[in-house]
């Protein structure tokens, strides 16, 4: 009797401990479990969280997604000095192996279901989590800015820039695209996510897309094609042969449509010499891009 009352006791304890909110106001870096909002039918996620201060309410709230191996800590860590310089709020979500596993749960956002040849509910979506997340962390921080910045580095880097096209009420302000391995081309006789062509994206939302500020950034040296997490085949050497040329030739046929569209064309390419295939280089210059006045 005894025992099952210390495992009792145990159980409520731990429900209370998931029910608590984080206490974002603190200065520093801590984690809390966000279990996405009621209408997301998404697996909790585990987020890390830097503020340079305890006054969050005045800083931008900076998202920033992890690459391939999922270590969202370690990406927060070299995010931190940046942070600290240019004062932003970093909010890093990390998308396990286990809860979101391969590239088409996390890099292309559980969209499409191969199996069935359909997609999938939009509240199943791992880009459903992410416009819940601000609200939350906005809520917590008392913050007042409008909208987010959000960046993504290689795997990062993919889910944001497919997370641009599939949730086209996103709040981001300025966006970030650094060092994929591949992309979704604007490219219609292409099916997602390769291309747009079985997926709900419309011109209006691409014009709206293209007046978005949208860095893409590249490392001049990121070159390397023997890389682990590095995609071969037929299906993804038509961009181009390493992650340089890659994100040229997307940004290329970006705008180009752009101009087939006739509409405002707002991105920029911001390419980085001697830097190679890291997140730590590409944000030192995100952070300062993000705070130019480029108007």
């Amino acid at each position: 009797m005894m025992i099952r009352s210390v495992i009792l006791f145990l159980l409520s304890v731990a429900v209370i401990s998931l029910g608590a909110q984080p206490d974002l106001q603190k200065a520093g870096k801590q984690s809390f479990i966000f279990d996405g909002a009621a209408s997301v039918r998404a697996k909790p996620i585990q987020v890390w969280y830097y503020s340079p201060t305890s006054r969050p309410d005045t800083l931008p709230i900076l998202i920033m997604l992890h690459g391939a191996e999922r270590n969202a800590s370690g990406y927060l860590d070299q995010w931190i000095p940046v942070a600290e310089l240019h004062q932003y709020v970093v909010v890093a979500p990390e998308f396990s192996k286990e809860d979101y596993g391969g590239a088409a749960r996390y890099n292309s956002g559980n969209v499409w279901n191969e199996k069935i040849g359909k997609l999938n509910p939009e509240d199943t979506w791992t880009f459903s989590s992410i416009e819940p997340l601000y609200d939350y962390v906005r809520g917590l921080t008392n913050n007042g800015f409008p909208g987010y910045y959000l960046s993504g580095h290689s795997a990062g880097s993919q889910f944001v820039h497919r997370f641009l096209y599939m949730v086209p009420q996103n709040r981001a302000m300025r966006v970030a695209i650094s060092n994929a391995g591949w992309y979704t081309f604007p490219d219609r006789k292409r099916d997602f996510p390769f291309g747009l062509n079985n997926v709900p994206v419309g011109d209006d939302h691409l014009k709206k897309l293209y007046s978005k500020e949208v860095f893409v950034v590249l490392g001049e040296a990121d070159t390397a094609t023997n890389s682990t997490n590095y995609n071969k085949g037929p299906e993804y050497d038509w961009q181009g042969t390493g992650r340089f040329q890659r994100g040229q030739s997307f940004y290329a046929a970006s705008e180009q449509l752009a101009g087939s569209l006739r509409t405002p064309f707002r991105w920029k390419l911001i390419t980085l010499p001697g830097v190679a295939h890291s997140n730590a280089s590409t944000a030192k210059a995100i952070g300062a891009l993000f705070k130019m006045n480029l108007r």
